[in-house]
């Protein structure tokens, strides 16, 4: 497992050549530590299942919400009461672009797929860089609460990790507000730090 922090100059480099190669990589992002594969990658995305311990739905890590309308139905209005809320530490259930091909483990109840786009400056800084659907969710085994302290990841998961992005240990978080836009009103999925 390679190591390397947040900051360091090559890490969003090193972060997309993982993920290009079909690796696992840790990340920071505003509520918890995530882990990512390629979206398109079915050997990551088994590696991740595994990891996890259940087959999905997972949540994909865009860049920001003028991507969130290219991979998702957005209405105009939608995406007007997005724009307080994205980035930051939500999880905005939509349905899919029809044109979007999405592994399975991605897809929810009703054909939903949950888009999280992460404030925290080092996926702003990664994202503006390149694009990629990348599979996200939290650093955690079956049944135990996400790590987020590094030296704990890389202890417990190391060897099931090809990246480490070390941004030191992350305050405590109830992870990000999952919200399913396509209801009238929206629908409240799970509480996490974000507050409508």
């Amino acid at each position: 497992m390679q190591r390397l922090a947040a900051n360091d100059p090559d890490a969003a480099t090193n972060f997309w050549q993982t993920i290009r190669d079909g690796g696992t990589v840790v990340y920071p992002t505003d509520t918890l530590y995530g882990l990512g594969v390629d979206s398109t990658n079915p050997a990551a995305i088994r590696r991740l299942q595994l990891i996890k311990g259940r087959e999905g739905p997972f949540s994909v890590l865009i860049g920001s919400l003028e991507r969130l309308q290219d991979y998702a139905l957005v209405s105009p209005a939608i995406a007007g009461n997005l724009v307080d809320m994205l980035p930051g530490p939500f999880t905005i259930v939509l349905r899919p672009a029809p044109d979007l091909q999405l592994h399975p483990c991605l897809i929810g109840p009703g054909g939903k797929v949950g888009f999280r786009v992460s404030g925290h400056p080092f996926l702003q800084g990664a994202f503006s860089q390149a694009s990629r659907l990348v599979i996200s969710t939290s650093v955690n085994r079956p049944g135990e609460p996400p790590l987020q302290d590094p030296d704990l990841i890389q202890s417990g998961l190391g060897a099931a990790i090809d990246l480490l992005l070390d941004a030191g240990p992350l305050p405590h978080s109830r992870g990000s507000t999952v919200v399913d836009v396509t209801s009238d009103p929206w629908k409240v999925l799970r509480q996490g730090d974000g507050k409508l």
